[in-house]
């Protein structure tokens, strides 16, 4: 995978010694810079998260009202929500470049905004290795690949740790909503999260990604470590009596982890990773 950003990089450079950008979205449409860009607004908190990351803080003019990380984002001007941001401010801050998810984005939002003439390039990463992906499209779109790749790096060396680490697994159980019982299942970055951490998805057999379990599902699933997204109640036996049998809330391994670090598939996933790590018991 490094030989192909590498490779990616190289390509970019050698099209771009003027300055100018041509870079393919996760949409598979073409994207044409004529310098990297210089005023970004981002539609999404992870795509804020990277921005930051590989060192274009400066270049970010836009935000959402959820874009809270790094906290010196939140002196920067909100354009709305995820779902429905304001096209008249976006319009008003004269982007460049706006950076879009089609996980949270409406797609009439960035097909309005390019029939006005603003660049958008759409991000999608659903796994560990689109995440790493994403890092470097946004260093090269803002001219930062140098430290995108420096962070690219690191991640995958980190990963690569991680992955060495000969720990017992455990049955776990991420719970993303409880009216109904939404779980973390199988076909995304959180799912390769729970892997990496060293637990066994009691959700793994589900061909869905968020799937919705029943109570007594849980019960027979018994699982071992039970993981809450932070702003879910923490009081399980008094919402689920019927779990006092399960091995999680019988040994009392129920935590809970910020949702940030659950949800966002941005630099701070493997951040993410340790949270679940110390819940199950494993090393960091």
């Amino acid at each position: 995978m490094r030989i192909l950003f590498l490779l990616l990089s190289i390509l970019v450079i050698m099209h771009a010694a003027d300055g100018q950008i041509t870079l393919r979205d996760d949409l598979g449409r073409n994207l044409h810079l004529e310098r990297p860009a210089q005023k970004i607004v981002s539609l999404a908190p992870s795509i804020t998260e990277t921005v930051c990351a590989v060192g274009a803080i400066a270049q970010l003019s836009g935000i959402t009202d959820y874009c809270n990380y790094p906290s010196e984002v939140r002196s920067k001007q909100s354009v709305g929500g995820v779902v429905n941001p304001n096209i008249e401010v976006i319009v008003s801050l004269e982007p460049d470049l706006v950076l879009v998810t089609p996980e949270g984005n409406v797609k009439d939002s960035f097909s309005l905004l390019e029939q006005l003439g603003i660049p958008v390039f759409v991000t999608n990463p659903r796994t560990l290795e689109g995440i790493r992906k994403s890092v470097s499209d946004i260093g090269i779109l803002t001219g930062n690949e140098v430290t995108a790749e420096s962070l690219v790096t690191a991640m995958e060396t980190e990963e690569a740790s991680l992955r060495r680490m000969n720990e017992p697994t455990r049955r776990l159980m991420v719970v993303v909503a409880l009216h109904p019982l939404i779980v973390a299942g199988t076909g995304t970055f959180l799912s390769e999260m729970i892997n990496l951490a060293g637990g066994d998805n009691i959700a793994g057999g589900s061909s869905l990604s968020y799937p919705s379990f029943s109570r007594e599902e849980v019960v027979e699933a018994d699982p071992e470590v039970i993981i809450l997204s932070s702003g879910l109640p923490g009081d399980l036996r008094g919402l689920f009596p019927e779990w006092k049998s399960v091995t999680a809330l019988a040994q009392q391994a129920v935590c809970t982890i910020d949702a940030d670090l659950l949800s966002r598939p941005g630099p701070r996933v493997l951040e993410g990773v340790r949270a679940m790590r110390r819940c199950i018991g494993g090393s960091q």
